[in-house]
């Protein structure tokens, strides 16, 4: 006599331990493509971060407080995770932030080729991604500068917020890339 058995599973069951800790965050927007022009005064293409666990982040290079602090936390991020996360850190002072400036300003933090890629558009783009792909800023605020990383998942979706200058935020985002 033979007996068969069988049984079912719910999806859910079944991808038991196959998901991202992303998935326990809120998906707060989607992040459309943008474009622009790296360090390497090579084309951006936002498009080419889906697949992929990225952060982003503003900056200007004139910048003397704030961001010189930002992107070392962010540094520090890269050689910790950096196998398992990018980093895109736009500009909201294109209009002096050149490729060049960047490129110089990039190895000032030691940002890996294909790791790390800090990224100038038209001022007017860069509100656009500011406010409405990464809701750092109101799209009328005079005020572009942000102290925040933006966690986006592997789908583009904005997965969280956490202030550079926080560093109980700075642990949180910490906790969740080790899970990754």
């Amino acid at each position: 006599m033979v007996v068969l058995v069988s049984g079912c599973s719910t999806d859910s069951n079944k991808t038991a331990g196959a998901s991202s800790p992303l998935d326990t965050l809120p998906v707060l927007r989607t992040v459309s493509a943008f474009t622009g022009v790296d360090h390497r005064n090579a084309p951006f293409n936002a498009s080419s971060m889906n697949g992929k666990v990225w952060i982003a982040s503003f900056f200007f290079t004139r910048c003397g407080t704030v961001c010189p602090a930002l992107n070392t936390v962010l540094s520090g991020l890269q050689k910790d995770y950096g196998n398992k996360v990018s980093f895109v850190s736009l500009t909201s002072d294109p209009e002096y932030d050149t490729p060049a400036v960047m490129s110089e300003y990039a190895q000032q933090y030691g940002a890996k080729e294909g790791r790390w890629w800090f990224v100038t558009m038209p001022l007017d783009s860069m509100i656009t991604v500011a406010s409405r792909d990464l809701g750092l800023i109101e799209p009328t605020s005079p005020d572009i500068h942000s102290t925040r990383f933006v966690l986006i998942d592997s789908g583009m979706k904005v997965r969280g917020f956490y202030d550079s200058a926080d560093t109980a935020d700075v642990s949180k985002l910490r906790s969740v890339l080790q899970a990754l």
